[in-house]
């Protein structure tokens, strides 16, 4: 399944169209020839460790990191992990693992954590369209479909697999700064919960995953910073209904209002979670702001359901989107993973994924360097790590940044953009969605070609301005499409300088 106009484009069209995949192609091209590795710098003398140290410090024990030290500890690494807080924390946080990311838990031999998860599996994305309205487009998920879950359920499982592996020390405490000999990264100053001196400890390797809200990673986000331009409501809905179709197993992801996009979805057999993504500052008073702007705006058969919530602090909760591509350094003795390394925005729930396919990366790769110590081998690997998760890296991201534009701006020409691929998602024969295809496979993380994210986007970019052509008296064509493809080729800047191949 592709997007492609389904008649001839005019001379004008077309023209606008090849120069926009122009203009797309060089940015990938450019953004391709950026990526580069800095050297390995020299260090003299290299630093010794005994053996009472841990081969590995992980910094950080939230879903990434405890997904890494439960994997190095079920091979026998000596490993410490330190996280400020092991109790449950309910915070609003990513909540959808693609079924790529299933995949890859797979892969790393862990699945059985998700025997300990409370979750629901998605099997399709229903699009409505407020603005069109009309049947939903239905995008069939490949198998085994989306797991979504409490973010805290399923960090509290990976935890459990960190606990009970012999080689894994756990310390509940805050890593304050990174220890260096000669611009080595040797080990780390952290306090422990409750204490007030700080205490010392050494490793070979430091990995850091501090999350949405980075203090030790922030050095080495050298090339790109977080960006922030909007915030996901996550609200609980109480005694909510679906509308005609809606499931167990289907996310209602609804656009075409004023200020937001919403996604309705099972989170487990009893919860149901909204997800509701605002361009914008977060307002201090969370539940008024749903009372008087979501709910005031939503669906008809939604309302209801948004006012009870809003009622209960508790079941409202809020996180910024942040996006910010991955930065290449390196630095000795140590990797940076998670949120603190590569983020993007939420809308596609990629992001632990993406954290999934870069631990099971150096979970084979350090399996090959046997002594930690040298600097060499894991600056190779870097190297080619950096090159290995291009592709899939691009798929993942770029999909994730157009998508949050496409669904999220309130803008004539992207208002444009977006129907054009809800009315092609919805001309797919039925008895066509469940097959494999390019579209499926996007927003379920298993297609990873850059070449399906082109024809993606170049497929929706160049159908919707044959639309205006075939809709609109010449001359205001024109006009019409110059202004969809000026800001078509301000998205793609925005996408591709910092996301293209990286």
């Amino acid at each position: 399944m592709t997007m492609t106009p389904s008649v001839n484009t005019t001379t004008v069209a077309g023209v606008i169209g090849i120069v926009s995949v122009m203009t797309l192609l060089k940015y990938i091209m450019t953004s391709r020839r950026r990526i580069h590795v800095p050297t390995l710098p020299k260090i003299d003398p290299p630093p010794k460790f005994s053996d009472t140290d841990a081969d590995i410090i992980v910094i950080g024990g939230g879903f990434t990191g405890a997904t890494f030290a439960a994997r190095c500890g079920m091979d026998g690494r000596k490993v410490v992990m330190i996280e400020k807080n092991m109790g449950i924390d309910d915070t609003f946080r990513g909540e959808g693992l693609l079924p790529a990311g299933v995949n890859t838990l797979e892969t790393l031999g862990m699945k059985d954590v998700l025997d300990d998860v409370d979750g629901n599996i998605i099997t399709e994305y229903a699009f409505h369209d407020m603005r069109l309205g009309g049947k939903p487009a239905i995008v069939r998920l490949p198998e085994p479909g989306m797991l979504v879950m409490r973010h805290s359920s399923f960090v509290s499982a990976l935890r459990n697999k960190v606990l009970s592996q012999q080689s894994v020390t756990v310390i509940e405490g805050v890593g304050k700064e990174l220890l260096k000999e000669n611009g080595r990264v040797v080990g780390v100053k952290y306090r422990r919960k409750g204490q007030d001196n700080l205490e010392e400890m050494r490793a070979p390797l430091v990995v850091v995953s501090d999350g949405h809200y980075p203090h030790l990673s922030n050095e080495f986000q050298t090339t790109y910073k977080p960006v922030s331009e909007s915030f996901v409501l996550g609200i609980l809905l109480k005694d909510h209904e679906f509308g005609e179709g809606g499931g167990k197993h289907r996310a209602d992801m609804i656009v075409g209002t004023s200020h937001a996009q919403y996604t309705v979805y099972y989170l487990n057999k009893h919860d149901i979670r909204s997800m509701v993504v605002v361009n914008g500052p977060t307002p201090s008073d969370l539940n008024k702001f749903v009372e008087e702007k979501v709910a005031a705006l939503a669906p008809d058969h939604m309302k209801e359901s948004y006012l009870r919530s809003a009622k209960s602090v508790s079941r409202v909760q809020s996180v910024r989107t942040k996006s910010m591509a991955a930065n290449v350094d390196s630095t000795p003795g140590v990797l940076v993973l998670g949120d603190a390394f590569n983020n993007r925005h939420p809308i596609t729930a990629c992001g632990m994924t993406v954290a999934l396919k870069d631990v099971c990366y150096w979970w084979n790769a350090l399996s090959n360097v046997k002594d930690l110590t040298d600097d060499k081998a894991i600056y190779e690997q870097k190297l080619h790590f950096h090159k290995e998760r291009l592709d899939w890296a691009y798929a993942l991201n770029v999909m994730a940044e157009f998508s949050s534009r496409l669904f999220s701006l309130n803008d004539e020409s992207v208002i444009k953009m977006q129907q054009f691929m809800i009315k092609s998602l919805r001309s797919v024969p039925e008895e066509e969605r469940s097959k494999p295809n390019d579209v499926s496979g996007l927003f379920g993380g298993t297609v990873t070609d850059p070449e399906a994210v082109k024809n993606l986007l170049d497929g929706t970019l160049q159908g919707t301005i044959q639309e205006i052509y075939d809709t609109q008296p010449y001359l205001y064509a024109v006009w019409e499409a110059m202004k969809v493809r000026r800001k078509w080729n301000a998205m793609m800047k925005e996408i591709m300088e910092p996301y293209a191949l990286n």
